[in-house]
């Protein structure tokens, strides 16, 4: 029996509160396998990872002092194998039967926790989907999942020896966790972001339509796209290179040019002069814990101050600054700094958006079989505003944008419109002149707005 981390006992905290909402609490992905797939290897190479990861494994119940979590020995998973290539649409098909697993609710205390099917498109074309509950999985333990996956599928394939498993326990991950909430790091970091936010900016979300409550809103592009987050599907620069060169000649990270046009995009909704930004951090600031498959992810917030006459420069400046401080900081919950200011709920509440920035790393193969993340869905609940979520990919398609928001908030018309805006905005930032103001930047228009 071991504890939540606190993480974990966020989101088991707001399950609690929710009314059927079972799907905002699962994380999904799907990888695109280009070739001949060896169902049988298939199998084997996914139990062999459940039997290495084992936060996968894990049932959580009540207990009179909180939840717990105990991991089962047997590495048992819902797992399917279907074939759809003989429909006559085997992506809407595919589409269909994803999303109907991801709205069949999730026991908690009996499982299991992680799901996997591999579908059938054409005989050269198949789908690996996965999806956890999202107490037991975040982003990034996804990400080291299907990176030893493709590893251990080529082995068994070329008949040789898996090896021993590189993931540490989940036992490791909450002594990591508990030591750190004790420790003088933790009351560092809260001192950090109390004077950070001591003087906290008003909210300043952005403005939303209350979508359709029919639910007829077209079809998404997307694999991954459910009732209660609605997905515009991933998006490309139309001068991925021209962002890389930009990036290369700030001195900076390609993820810092998409805060700073989620900043200037937010300024813009909203005329706020400061906007607040929730980052999506791993809250694994240590070497061991990037190994260990769990849930340690935080959001951190970004306080910016923006406006029209600032050049370009000096916000990447700031937004390189403040980004390099969160990360420093980045294990401090947003609900204890709530607690710290004095503020309902939780720091999320101060969010204009939420911006995901996840790097893929190289590209991957499965015993030659090429294979592309894509359509990755981290839901954390049902969040108050929109989200990016940014895939940086190292395969020279560089960075591809999805958004997603409540579709109690907005229309899927209305995100592929700040979708567009964003991309646009981000490529006006690529090739802009360091000292050109952001107000003269172009990011087009909402239509209907």
């Amino acid at each position: 029996m071991l504890p939540l981390t606190a993480a974990q006992r966020k989101i088991w905290l707001a399950e609690q509160d929710a009314s059927g909402a079972h799907e905002a609490y699962r994380i999904s992905q799907c990888a695109h396998l280009h070739g001949p797939v060896d169902t049988g290897l298939f199998e084997a190479a996914m139990r062999q990872v459940l039997a290495e990861a084992d936060t996968l494994r894990v049932r959580i119940t009540a207990t009179p002092d909180g939840p717990v979590q105990e991991v089962h020995p047997a590495a048992d998973s819902a797992w399917a194998c279907v074939d759809v290539s003989g429909e006559p649409d085997p992506h809407g098909a595919a589409r269909r039967w994803i999303a109907a697993d991801m709205a069949e609710p999730i026991d908690l205390a009996h499982g299991p926790l992680f799901r996997c099917a591999l579908i059938a498109l054409r005989a050269d074309h198949w789908l690996c989907y996965l999806s956890a509950h999202h107490v037991v999985a975040d982003g990034y333990s996804l990400f080291l999942i299907t990176r030893r996956f493709t590893r251990v599928y080529a082995l068994l394939a070329a008949g040789e020896p898996v090896g021993a498993s590189p993931f540490g326990s989940l036992a490791d991950l909450v002594k990591a966790d508990l030591d750190y909430r004790s420790s003088p790091r933790y009351a560092a970091d809260g001192a950090y972001w109390k004077r950070t936010f001591s003087d906290p900016p008003a909210p300043a979300p952005l403005p939303a339509r209350p979508a359709p409550t029919d639910g007829r809103q077209g079809t998404d592009s997307g694999y991954l796209a459910e009732q209660a987050l609605r997905v515009s599907g991933e998006r490309p620069l139309a001068r991925p290179e021209a962002l890389q060169k930009a990036a290369l000649a700030a001195g900076i990270a390609r993820s810092r040019f998409l805060c700073a046009a989620a900043a200037v995009y937010a300024h813009r909704l909203t005329a706020a002069p400061e906007v607040v930004i929730g980052l999506a951090v791993t809250g694994r600031p240590q070497r061991a814990l990037m190994t260990t498959p769990g849930v340690l992810h935080n959001i951190v917030p970004l306080r910016l101050r923006v406006h029209s006459g600032m050049p370009l420069a000096e916000l990447l400046t700031q937004v390189d600054r403040a980004m390099n401080e969160a990360v420093a900081h980045q294990r401090y919950p947003g609900e204890d700094l709530a607690r710290d200011l004095g503020l309902p709920g939780s720091i999320a509440s101060r969010f204009s958006l939420i911006v995901n920035v996840m790097p893929l790393g190289r590209p991957l193969s499965m015993g030659g079989i090429p294979c592309t993340v894509s359509g990755v869905h981290v839901a954390a609940g049902r969040p108050a505003c929109l989200k990016l979520l940014a895939l940086d990919r190292r395969d020279g398609a560089g960075l591809r944008l999805d958004v997603q928001a409540t579709r109690e908030q907005y229309t899927r018309a209305d995100l592929a419109d700040h979708q567009r805006r964003l991309l646009l905005l981000l490529d006006a930032m690529a090739t802009a002149d360091p000292h050109r103001h952001v107000g003269a930047l172009h990011s087009g228009n909402l239509s209907n707005a």
